[in-house]
């Protein structure tokens, strides 16, 4: 790509200067594809001694097998026979009659056992075998601290649901409704988008500021007078007339206007420019907006034709006041 030049002084009278000026940054440069085989990329990998490899296969195994404590689930499975058995508004508090419920201390807790093993010891009915082992087995729980810490916790946040086919207990993971995941997904699409049209705007932006500097490098004057260019695509093409007048870079139309070449007229890319406001407005004019424009067109010829038929009313009566006068 090449600019012929004509460079022109103070009192733009025609200098001596007939050379070809070749801008290289213009030119497509091809350059061979690298390839690179398989066998550099592997011999460049560090290879993994077989320490670190038990290491990885150990904190992977830990991580698999991690599961609940014996404690836990013996909690968990006195806490579903009570909801089988009771509903699931029972919980060992409860399921005891303690005056004080959680708030209640471990003496208060140990004076109520001996209560209810008073009356539903088996050995004065033998149908409360099971009611009194499971009395005996959540007293001893909320007496030690540990045990009923951990029952306090799980009695806040929640228990684990039973699964055979799981394994056991397991905590079941809150999914998102189709609308939240169609909504973020619509979201992330739109900041998507503007972060597209940004990178896109400043390498316009750069591609046009790099071009005129490399015109203005061909500038003799040093921003002081006018220097004609002639930039050509190719050699067969008849080129664009270039004029760098005080440092600053025109096109000249074909009506002998100028054109100025700058980064200045080009906008930043905006929200409303993206698909968050875009495809709602393309929605609501596909349906909506076209019955809203329906309507008020009938209401507007409604109103021009009812203004209309009163003008000529006014009219009629005009002339026949006309006519009764005369």
């Amino acid at each position: 790509m090449k600019f012929q030049a004509k460079v022109f002084g103070k009192n733009n009278i025609a200098m001596s200067n007939g050379t070809n000026y070749d801008l290289r940054y213009l030119e497509e440069v091809t350059e061979e594809p690298r390839t690179r085989s398989h066998n550099t990329i592997s011999s460049t990998m560090p290879s993994l001694s077989k320490p670190v490899c038990y290491v990885l296969i150990f904190s992977l195994l830990s991580a698999v097998a991690y599961c609940f404590t014996r404690d836990e689930i013996e909690i968990f499975q006195l806490q579903q026979e009570l909801h089988k058995k009771y509903g699931s508004d029972m919980n060992f508090y409860k399921f005891l009659k303690l005056p004080n419920l959680k708030r209640s201390t471990s003496t208060e807790i140990a004076k109520n056992f001996k209560k209810l093993a008073r009356k539903y010891h088996p050995d004065k009915n033998p149908k409360h075998r099971n009611l009194y082992e499971r009395i005996n087995l959540i007293t001893k729980l909320l007496s030690d601290e540990g045990h009923r810490k951990t029952y306090d916790y799980y009695l806040k946040n929640g228990f684990p649901k039973y699964d055979y086919k799981k394994g056991g207990f397991f905590f079941k993971r809150v999914t998102p409704s189709v609308w939240f995941t169609l909504f973020f997904l619509y979201i992330l699409a739109g900041l998507i988008h503007f972060v597209l049209l940004r990178l896109h705007n400043n390498a316009n932006k750069r591609r046009i500021q790099s071009f005129v500097t490399k015109v203005k490098e061909q500038d003799n004057t040093n921003g002081l007078g006018e220097s004609k260019l002639v930039f050509k695509e190719s050699e067969e093409s008849e080129g664009k007339q270039l004029l760098v007048k005080f440092g600053e870079v025109f096109v000249v139309q074909e009506d002998e206007s100028l054109a100025k070449i700058s980064t200045e007229d080009i906008s930043d890319p905006r929200i409303t420019d993206t698909l968050l406001v875009k495809l709602p407005k393309w929605f609501w004019n596909k349906t909506l907006g076209k019955l809203v424009s329906t309507s008020a067109t009938d209401k507007q010829s409604k109103n021009i034709s009812a203004d209309k038929k009163k003008s000529n009313a006014k009219n009629k009566k005009a002339t026949k006041a006309s006519t009764k006068a005369q």
